[in-house]
């Protein structure tokens, strides 16, 4: 079964009811945004259509500094990060968009093939919202995603209900 089979799948959608919520409330103004750092294109097109079909934006780096010269400028609310690319590794560009302002609290997942526990161990002492390891299927990286973006939603939920209290 190939990859955009496995996303047309009628059951392979299944978003978590707050996330339709929100999407059904929003339809048209705003939908979550995620930044995908990715040098297999393949790969970067395949989570790009699963994102599609839960309606999430999805943007695509190739590489490290490009990704981190993209999330200087534009605020996504989860980032998708390989460990092995071109130039940078995704170690580093994990701790190089901590130190941007806009990225300083949102969620990265790791997704690489290196199933070590040292990488696994490196995500987890970095603060990472998740690591999976490819090849995964892709009601698996749904999951996660949703499961991220939810959290993520509260978090900012919490952070405008602290600047405007009483609302």
């Amino acid at each position: 079964m190939s990859a955009s089979s496995k996303i047309d799948q009628p059951g392979a959608r299944g978003s978590s009811a707050a996330l339709e919520q929100l999407l059904a409330l929003t339809r048209g103004a705003w939908r979550p945004t995620v930044l995908i750092i990715e040098d297999h294109a393949e790969i970067a097109d395949c989570l790009c259509r699963m994102l599609a079909h839960m309606r999430i934006q999805a943007m695509v780096s190739r590489d490290g500094e490009t990704g981190l010269k993209m999330a200087s400028v534009m605020r996504f609310d989860c980032v998708i990060l390989d460990i092995l690319l071109p130039g940078k590794n995704g170690f580093d560009v994990f701790r190089e968009l901590r130190n941007l302002p806009l990225m300083r609290e949102v969620p990265i997942m790791f997704v690489s093939c290196l199933t070590d526990k040292a990488s696994m161990a490196t995500s987890r002492q970095l603060g990472a919202a998740h690591y999976l390891c490819k090849p995964f299927e892709l009601a698996e990286f749904q999951q996660h995603v949703e499961r991220i973006l939810n959290a993520e939603l509260e978090r900012q939920s919490r952070a405008q209900e602290g600047r405007f209290p009483g609302r």
